[in-house]
């Protein structure tokens, strides 16, 4: 899950990739923590699932949802394949926001996807679209349009990223 959070600093960072980046170092090392209301786990499916009103802290990166479920091979439970955040997502680090009703962290394709009316916000710079691809470790990211509408952005020149 270490790696899932650090993932979400450069969904924060890459998005917004126009303006000026601070450093991003992270410590991937620090702890998790998370609460919720409830925890399921399922080891012969290979999940667990935090439900209701999820917090989950890692250093200055913050992500709320209502479930967050952490996939993990049947070989090693430390390996995750993929974080799931569900229902009112929102993942806050420094003054980046990014938002949306769903986020999946792959973590073998080192690739972030979030749908849901996603939308990235720094300051006053936005992107939005249906959905945001961020390829982390390519500094790379896609925002598709799609029936509901086209891509949409506003940059602001010049914005500080602290």
């Amino acid at each position: 899950m270490r790696i899932a959070l650090l993932s979400l600093i450069v969904l924060l960072g890459g998005a917004l990739a126009y303006a000026e980046q601070p450093d991003l170092n992270h410590d991937a090392s620090q702890p998790v923590h998370v609460t919720s209301q409830r925890l399921e786990a399922d080891d012969a499916k290979g999940y667990f699932v935090f439900k209701g009103d999820v917090q989950a802290q890692q250093g200055d990166v913050n992500i709320y949802a209502q479930q967050l479920t952490v996939y993990y091979s049947d070989s090693d439970k430390k390996q995750i394949d993929r974080v799931v955040a569900e229902k009112d997502v929102r993942i806050v680090q420094l003054n980046r926001v990014a938002t949306g009703q769903k986020a999946i962290f792959w973590e073998n394709q080192s690739r972030v996807e979030l749908t849901g009316d996603p939308k990235v916000v720094q300051g006053e710079s936005v992107v939005a679209g249906e959905k945001i691809i961020v390829y982390l470790n390519y500094s790379r990211s896609i925002v598709e349009g799609g029936e509901k509408g086209r891509v949409k952005a506003v940059f602001v020149p010049g914005e500080s990223a602290e």
